[in-house]
């Protein structure tokens, strides 16, 4: 894998984890249950670079997102 191919493949896996958490949200509208946007940890995943703060709260639809997403940009190559 080149550079490039990581780029495009960690682009690739962070919309994953967004189409995955906001299917889960419609999910759990639907269904009227909350299962898929509950957040699996206490406290968001920070990553603070002096004037950026970005915090990440993962979710079981997120992770399945992340893992389909993985999967299909792995096997389209």
């Amino acid at each position: 894998m080149n550079r490039g191919q990581i780029g495009n493949l960690f682009l690739v896996l962070i919309l994953g984890l967004f189409i995955g958490a906001v299917s889960g949200i419609i999910l759990d509208n639907i269904f009227k249950i909350n299962f898929f946007s509950m957040f699996l940890f206490d406290e968001p995943f920070v990553l603070e670079l002096y004037i950026i703060k970005v915090g990440i709260q993962l979710t079981p639809a997120s992770l399945i997102g992340l893992v389909v997403t993985g999967y299909l940009a792995l096997k389209k190559g």
